[in-house]
């Protein structure tokens, strides 16, 4: 008896190996991918920008930008730009715009040196700035009749984004770009509303992928709207995959993007991360920190062909703060 509808999903010719070059930019969802990354052999670049929905807001993160001090904004003595999530802030304009430049220069220098770039697109709705006059990626809780909601157009996404990968492809020919739309409903933008954003969003993601060889689908929305459209599959806001769903997708990611050696690596650092936050009786102490010891052993071996710093690092922490 089947209680889900599945699909399959075609491997990539295209594998992530150990020491893998990768930037993972977008929406929640490409967080959630980031932080699975940063605990695995893989050199990722999780969200410099912070959580950005619009794909177009997405594309100017990613674009080394001039910044203007005049469009910044105050919030109760914490400054922010309207072009980056709240994350990126500072006390002092000129310790933002610093903060800023600093993470275009790691995207710029990420992008030339990737293997891969993970986006995920949100919602294809955005705020028109009336007084900047422009699209913005954050109001950043301003008066909201300083802006005007807007929908984009396919083509509104779709040129600029052939033009980005036309000019990225001359500089990294090497980079593959993975495209997602995050399976996270926009319900604040009305059901009916979520659901022509993202018909767009996955219009412009396959009218991409069918115009270019670099690039690729990974249908995460599929997956949570189909194979786990049950509601034991959603967090308590009935809005947001659970940590079951995360893993799901995770897992289904991996089976298609990851080599067998990664694959292997990826199970073996998952047991281990799960005994160095694993809370231990007291009187097993002695135990706990002999298995933490031996995954060190395990991992410092000089016979390993990838880079375990992240992991034996973790290790060594752990031991510390116990001891």
């Amino acid at each position: 008896m089947l209680f889900t509808t599945s699909f399959s999903i075609p491997e990539s010719s295209h594998k992530w190996e150990p020491d893998t070059q990768a930037l993972s930019i977008g929406s929640c969802f490409a967080e959630n991918m980031g932080k699975r990354m940063e605990n695995l052999p893989i050199n990722i670049i999780n969200q410099p920008f912070g959580t950005l929905f619009h794909p177009n807001a997405i594309l100017k993160a990613l674009q080394t930008d001039k910044l203007s001090p005049i469009e910044l904004v105050n919030q109760q003595g914490i400054w922010l730009h309207p072009d980056y999530h709240s994350s990126l802030c500072a006390t002092d304009p000129s310790d933002l715009m610093e903060l800023i430049q600093q993470r275009q220069q790691i995207v710029k220098k990420s992008l030339g040196q990737s293997q891969f770039l993970l986006i995920t697109w949100g919602t294809a709705y955005y705020y028109w700035d009336k007084k900047l006059k422009r699209p913005i990626a954050n109001c950043h809780k301003q008066a909201a009749n300083s802006f005007e909601k807007r929908i984009s157009t396919l083509d509104e996404i779709i040129t600029p984004y052939q033009e980005f990968i036309q000019k990225i492809s001359k500089k990294n020919p090497e980079l593959r770009i993975i495209l997602t739309v995050s399976p996270v409903r926009h319900t604040k933008d009305g059901i009916p509303e979520n659901a022509v954003s993202k018909a767009l969003l996955r219009l412009a993601a396959e009218a991409l992928k069918n115009k270019h060889p670099q690039v690729d689908y990974f249908p995460a929305y599929e997956i949570m709207m189909d194979e786990l459209r049950d509601y034991r599959f959603y967090a308590a806001d009935m809005i947001h995959p659970n940590d079951m769903a995360e893993e799901y997708i995770w897992q289904k990611f991996t089976e298609s993007y990851f080599s067998k050696e990664l694959l292997s690596i990826e199970k073996k650092w998952k047991a281990a991360f799960q005994t160095i936050h694993h809370q231990f009786h007291p009187a097993k102490k002695a135990l706990y920190v002999q298995s933490l010891e031996q995954y060190k052993i395990e991992f410092s071996s000089p016979s390993l062909s990838y880079d375990t710093s992240k992991i034996v690092q973790a290790i060594q922490a752990r031991i510390l703060s116990i001891s």
